[in-house]
């Protein structure tokens, strides 16, 4: 019917920020990246304001319980009493508890803050006709769902959102602990309308099995964290309507990406022929990222990559780390051959893999066997 405006809610959800966390294998790049992590905070406060969001929405991990700095926490309060009147709500993960201690409860924050603590939290804006529910773990290790309490929503509202952290069981594998476990069916059974994420640093989003429309998600860390964490990181922006359909755009916020890449060595015999091979596949990454490089495959006998070399060589990124992964290109069956130390080792390996009683031993062999072949030709260098 002409006239007649769909009411729209809307939200910018994050997760896993991990200000101040301990990343120790940056070494004398730490304060750099931790300075990139809040720019990007900055980004995503700058697109609560400009896309004049209802809420932000942040799923846990957010300032690290151990090793958080004051000014951190200060940085974060004025960030947030710079969106305001916008409601921020944030549901404390196992790495920010809500903690007596945490700077979460020992400062003074903004009004436009809502935290979810330990017990569920349910907030009400009726301007907005949105109620909004939450829990925040309260020690670093939960174990149990925190939905098997949850008390319910409340009647006379049009939506109805959650923040929480914690693990979607059979959700994608990820190297974190399965922290506050919740299944699909669970959030199924909580009927709201969408449900915020946090925990898993890989963006995933579940569908409502009957609606078929998004359910919740994980958005990623927003600032790639390890070098697990490539490509574009995001926030999710979500617009809800009237009919409860809702829409979820992945934005991009990182300062900066962390790029994962295996280099094959193509039997170089120089380090210049080495380095032109991987100025190829190097060539399209922008200088101010991350690179971490696995050298592998069959090189020259004579010729062992300078690590020093390398990092000095490509230097131009904002970090350059690398790992030789390869081998010297050996004939083993002469080697075999000839009564030697070398020729009965790599007899010996031989024997192991054709004997190997599964794919994966077969593997541990072959992997042994390059092992063996860049000792070899180590000690031909």
């Amino acid at each position: 019917m002409q006239g007649v405006e769909r009411f729209v809610l809307s939200f910018i959800h994050t997760a896993d920020v991990h200000l101040d966390a301990p990343l120790h294998m940056l070494a004398d790049r730490y304060e750099l990246r931790q300075d990139d992590v809040r720019r990007t905070l900055q980004t995503i406060r700058d697109l609560v304001v400009s896309r004049q969001v209802d809420f932000w929405l942040i799923a846990g991990d957010l300032l690290e319980y151990h090793g958080g700095r004051r000014a951190t926490a200060v940085f974060l309060r004025d960030l947030f009493e710079s969106v305001a009147p916008i409601p921020v709500c944030i549901a404390p993960g196992n790495h920010d508890p809500w903690r007596a201690d945490s700077f979460y409860q020992t400062m003074d924050w903004p009004g436009n803050v809502y935290w979810f603590t330990l017990e569920w939290g349910v907030y009400e804006f009726p301007e907005k006709s949105c109620v909004i529910y939450g829990w925040g773990f309260g020690q670093p290790h939960v174990y149990e769902s925190p939905l098997a309490t949850f008390p319910g929503k409340l009647d006379g509202y049009r939506h109805h959102l959650m923040v929480l952290h914690g693990t979607i069981l059979n959700a994608t594998k990820d190297e974190h602990q399965p922290y506050a476990p919740m299944s699909l069916q669970e959030l199924v059974q909580a009927d709201v309308d969408y449900v915020a994420l946090g925990h898993i640093h890989k963006p995933e989003q579940f569908v409502h099995p009957l609606k078929k429309r998004p359910l919740a998600a994980y958005p990623g860390s927003p600032e790639g964290l390890t070098n697990k964490e490539t490509g574009e990181r995001c926030v999710l922006h979500g617009e809800l309507d009237d009919a409860g359909k809702l829409t979820l755009q992945a934005i991009p916020v990182s300062q900066r990406q962390i790029h994962k890449l295996t280099i094959h060595a193509q039997g170089a015999e120089t380090a210049e022929q080495l380095i032109a091979g991987m100025e190829a596949q190097l060539g399209r990454i922008a200088d101010r990222d991350l690179v971490y490089v696995t050298l592998t495959g069959e090189r020259a006998a004579h010729f062992v990559p300078s690590i020093p070399v390398l990092e000095q060589r490509f230097s131009r990124f904002f970090l350059f780390a690398i790992t030789d992964e390869t081998w010297p290109d050996i004939d083993a069956q002469k080697l075999m051959a000839e009564d030697s130390i070398w020729g009965k080792w790599l007899a010996k390996l031989a024997q192991i893999e054709a004997n190997a009683r599964s794919e994966e031993e077969r593997e541990i062999a072959r992997l042994a066997k390059q092992e063996a072949l860049a000792r070899i030709g180590g000690s031909m260098r």
